[in-house]
């Protein structure tokens, strides 16, 4: 079943995360646990930042030829940034842009037709596209994202961790983010 919209949320009673999502037969409850998201969230966090590299990348490129274009005495002043800094702030400024868009209507759990504990998924990135396989006892549940998605998903993963007061796994770049816009809204809808 293909999963569409979704609401996050931690719930502190069962310390689980719980995801509403729609899909073809109605809504479905999907809880995680830690341990499973602590398997999850560094490729979900690796895939981010690859695919954020493949723009950058495509784009350092177009701009290349006019850099061309410079004489030799306009690039001799021109020094290098710190790669790995200039990198952690890009995705901090990727992640802080996508985080705050605007939230759309959350998922209704109490009109669930279907509840159950993951206990395993299957992540399978694409080119552009990142799959998420939820296995269910009699079925899977499949989760598409663009980076973009997977950023503002990351996001709201992220908030509700800091609530669970569960232990830091988090990057340097995400907690940037964080810090760059602190009054805007938490949202659960993503």
């Amino acid at each position: 079943m293909q999963l569409t919209r979704l609401t996050t949320q931690y719930v502190e009673n069962e310390d689980r995360f719980l995801i509403s999502a729609d899909s073809e037969v109605g809504v479905v409850k999907l809880w995680l646990t830690q341990r499973l998201l602590k398997r999850l969230l560094p490729h979900l966090i690796d895939w981010v930042g690859r695919s954020s590299e493949t723009v950058l990348t495509e784009q350092s490129q177009s701009s290349a030829h006019t850099e061309n274009a410079q004489s030799p005495q306009d690039k001799a002043g021109d020094t290098e940034p710190d790669a790995g800094s200039n990198d952690s702030n890009q995705q901090a400024a990727s992640q802080m842009v996508a985080q705050y868009r605007k939230p759309v209507q959350g998922v209704d759990a109490e009109k669930a037709v279907m509840s159950c504990l993951v206990h395993t998924l299957k992540f399978q990135p694409r080119d552009k596209i990142l799959r998420i396989q939820f296995e269910l006892p009699d079925d899977e549940a499949v989760l598409l994202l663009q980076e973009e998605h997977a950023r503002i998903w990351l996001g709201v993963l992220y908030r509700h961790w800091q609530q669970a007061q569960w232990p830091d796994i988090w990057p340097e770049w995400m907690k940037q983010a964080q810090r760059m816009r602190p009054t805007a809204p938490a949202t659960l809808m993503h």
